[in-house]
């Protein structure tokens, strides 16, 4: 009898200190200039983890992977996933490079066949439009970087070989150049 006269002051003390926890982090988030914590606005039109973001597709190695928001293990299991942090696929030419990771299975053998000049097209939500493959390099994962920020390309990652049993050692970065609409 006593305990269901105590749960809901407990509840009551529990919900009390979650909110004084919390405060500093709403108040630092909701804050212009509060400090590390601000989040701008333009962050709010990201897309959320697992979210499709575009559609990859390379006619000559039968490569058609949906790219997905995200890169842990849930979001490269369904797909390929855009990188966070970096330009969305299709809006790499207004800011920074987009960078896509692309599992391994039929999708990444397929970007390790690919060659200089070889099309590809990338479907997003402001239409479709076509790469050119400009660039292939095999590293070793931490020296792994991205280009410079005006360095406006898309450059897709897998791992390499493709067909390497357990975690592959090196990696293959594949850049992609936007073409001419």
């Amino acid at each position: 009898m006593f305990t269901y006269r105590l749960a809901p002051a407990l509840a009551s003390v529990g919900l009390g200190c979650g909110i004084l926890f919390t405060a500093p982090l709403a108040r630092e988030i909701t804050s212009p200039g509060a400090g590390p914590g601000f989040a701008p606005a333009l962050s709010a039109a990201r897309p959320a983890a697992g979210e499709l973001v575009a559609r990859l597709t390379a006619s000559r190695l039968s490569l058609d992977s949906p790219v997905f928001e995200g890169i842990d293990a849930g979001v490269l299991a369904k797909g390929a996933g855009h990188v966070p942090g970096t330009s969305l696929p299709g809006e790499e030419e207004k800011s920074s490079p987009s960078v896509i990771a692309v599992p391994r299975g039929s999708n990444g053998a397929a970007v390790a066949g690919l060659r200089l000049g070889d099309r590809l097209r990338l479907t997003t939500f402001g239409g479709p439009k076509r790469y050119r493959v400009t660039e292939r390099r095999i590293l070793e994962p931490a020296l792994l970087r991205l280009g410079p920020a005006g360095d406006a390309r898309i450059t897709l990652i897998a791992p390499y070989p493709s067909d390497y049993p357990g975690p592959a050692p090196l990696r293959l970065a594949v850049a992609l150049e936007r073409l001419p609409d």
